[in-house]
């Protein structure tokens, strides 16, 4: 499975903080809600480097520090192996020098695997890292990305592939949490217009349709192979709210068996910071810079995987080009759904 984040996301990440801080209600609204405990363990499921939830972590801690002051209080970072752990272990270890002077470790392992024991964890959140495919579903004949593509048949293929790692991905978080645990995912969503990351319903420039076209330009001038450009697939999916609640409204579904209920959910836009920067000051130069740095941050690997590093930054070189010769044709607007979940048994 080709998924890295580039070193430095978050500071290549502006918008990932901004969704963050759009849910930061929801997660008080859980912490204030649990039950008075000894001891709780909170877990950042999907991290990446950590950077962009310093501050939700902040206010979280102080909010159930605040509320149970006697409890003692475990931070965990979670991401994948391939991760920059060292960076997150360093960002969840900013949360130690105050009160209430949590306990701080890092998961090492993937989020498609148990990460913690069962029944132990209080409070879990995860912003937009859940969207990532555990294997391929097959190859793409004709695009970068399932849902630019058009192509029914890979679309169908590509959503049951999201699903059954969804079902899977709340089987083993509703296993970990305590009775009486929440868990509240920020993802990347697609909502009933049919827009989603990268696609703003045609305000702007589908990025993924963007990226497909240099990609095809590389093949087509015989940079990559024809195989190459095949296998060059952004390995992700932007499921709709309806298929992120599924599975916690089938009953014969693991969560639900397990216990995982609904609580709430909402869909929450985010509009794109370096367009609205650029919008102020017009500065082409930065804006180009920016939004295909927050680009190349997730989804570099996709091809650089397939046809090495200085391919890959041809990809971005080409990208940044294409911004700074029509910067009022560029946005890259979010598209999240909050879901707040309750293990009740």
């Amino acid at each position: 499975m080709a998924i890295a984040m580039t070193t430095g996301y978050s500071a290549q990440t502006e918008g990932a903080l901004l969704c963050i801080e759009a849910a930061s209600d929801w997660a008080l609204t859980c912490v204030e809600q649990l039950a008075a405990q000894s001891s709780h363990v909170l877990i950042d499921y999907g991290a990446a480097d950590g950077g962009t939830a310093v501050g939700l972590w902040s206010a979280v801690l102080d909010r159930l520090h605040e509320r149970q002051p006697s409890a003692h209080l475990t931070l965990i970072g979670n991401d994948l192996p391939s991760n920059d752990n060292v960076a997150l272990a360093e960002n969840v270890a900013r949360q130690i020098g105050r009160p209430p002077k949590p306990t701080v470790l890092v998961s090492c392992r993937s989020f498609y695997e148990p990460t913690v024991a069962p029944d132990t964890v209080s409070f879990g959140f995860s912003a937009t890292a859940m969207h990532w495919l555990s294997e391929s579903p097959g190859p793409l004949d004709n695009h970068t990305h399932v849902l630019a593509s058009g192509d029914a048949e890979a679309l169908k293929r590509f959503t049951a592939q999201a699903m059954k790692d969804w079902t899977s991905i709340l089987d083993l978080r509703s296993r970990e949490l305590k009775v009486g645990g929440r868990l509240l995912t920020v993802n990347l969503s697609r909502d009933e217009q049919g827009r989603y990351l990268g696609n703003n319903g045609g305000e702007t420039r589908n990025v993924h349709d963007q990226l497909h076209q240099i990609w095809r330009e590389l093949a087509d001038e015989g940079v990559i192979s024809e195989d190459i450009y095949r296998r060059g697939t952004v390995l992700n999916f932007y499921k709709s709210p309806e298929e992120f609640m599924a599975p916690l409204k089938d009953s014969n579904s693991a969560p639900y068996r397990n216990g995982l209920r609904l609580v709430d959910e909402r869909t929450v836009y985010v509009k794109c910071p370096y367009r609205r920067r650029w919008d102020s000051d017009g500065d082409t130069q930065a804006f180009a810079e920016g939004l295909m740095a927050t680009i190349r941050s997730w989804s570099r690997h996709s091809f650089a995987s397939v046809a090495g590093d200085a391919i890959g930054d041809q990809v971005f070189a080409r990208l940044k080009q294409r911004i700074a010769d029509s910067p009022s044709e560029w946005s890259l607007d979010y598209v999240e759904h909050h879901q707040m979940m309750e293990r009740v048994a």
